[in-house]
């Protein structure tokens, strides 16, 4: 199953998109299912789940949960049955790994969301090979632009964690299907997300993306990574064979 694993609703400060109109665009691209996450809130879940129902559509609910070190997607395996953030997390900025470990007590899966995106405040970086309980990288962004998605995929690889896709979606419906997460077994829920996250059952697929013959690539400046420098690039085309880790086919 092909799901869009990053889009954001109306729920999201500065975004306007309905959900119900992402379920039918998300249709429209050829998805499987589309998997909202709102920044820092699960308050959309009910739309989510109506839009889903009315239109017959796989429509899942998590969080991009912006910390001090970096974004997170945090998936549920209830979420219906998950307090407010903040009585979670308490009083933000909320450390990071404050925040991996308790989504992991709860039951859920965490997702290091474009880890070496410059554009947004504190981006994680190589922060994330200090975190224990991470269940995969987002190694496919289709609103990252430059060396960020491939040093992510590097990372995942490093760190033997299955790279997860999506669009990122926030501020146009034509955003949606850029990119998705490729599900080896049926997702009916989110704790079919959650499970098939931690058994790295999943892989990040560029959706009408030729790949890049080898001279057009470029190689990651090293100062993408920041103070911990690089290592080497891996090929962006095709699987990555790593025992279902890292980039998968493209589509």
């Amino acid at each position: 199953m092909l799901i869009d694993l990053h889009v954001h609703s109306r729920h999201t400060a500065g975004c306007a998109l309905a959900p119900r109109d992402v379920v039918r665009r998300a249709r429209e691209a050829g998805l499987d299912g589309v998997a909202f996450v709102d920044l820092n809130t699960l308050d959309g879940l009910e739309e989510v789940r109506a839009a889903g129902r009315d239109e017959g559509f796989l429509a899942l609910c998590g969080a991009e949960i912006a910390t001090d070190r970096g974004h997170y997607l945090c998936f549920l395996p209830e979420p219906e049955k998950v307090p407010a953030l903040p009585q979670i997390f308490g009083t933000p900025p909320w450390p990071a790994g404050e925040v991996v470990r308790k989504v992991n007590e709860m039951g859920g899966a965490v997702v290091a969301a474009h880890p070496y995106d410059k554009t947004i405040e504190h981006p994680s970086g190589d922060f994330i090979f200090t975190l224990d309980g991470l269940a995969a990288v987002e190694g496919l962004n289709a609103r990252r632009k430059g060396p960020s998605n491939d040093l992510a995929v590097e990372a995942a690889d490093h760190m033997n964690l299955p790279c997860t896709g999506g669009s990122g979606a926030k501020g146009s419906l034509d955003e949606i299907g850029g990119a998705a997460t490729l599900f080896k077994e049926p997702v009916r829920s989110e704790r079919d997300v959650v499970a098939q996250l931690k058994a790295g059952a999943v892989f990040c697929v560029a959706i009408g993306v030729t790949p890049r013959p080898p001279e057009a690539r470029r190689a990651p400046d090293r100062s993408d990574r920041g103070a911990s420098g690089g290592r080497g690039h891996p090929d962006r085309g095709g699987r990555r064979d790593r025992g279902g880790r890292g980039r998968g086919p493209r589509r």
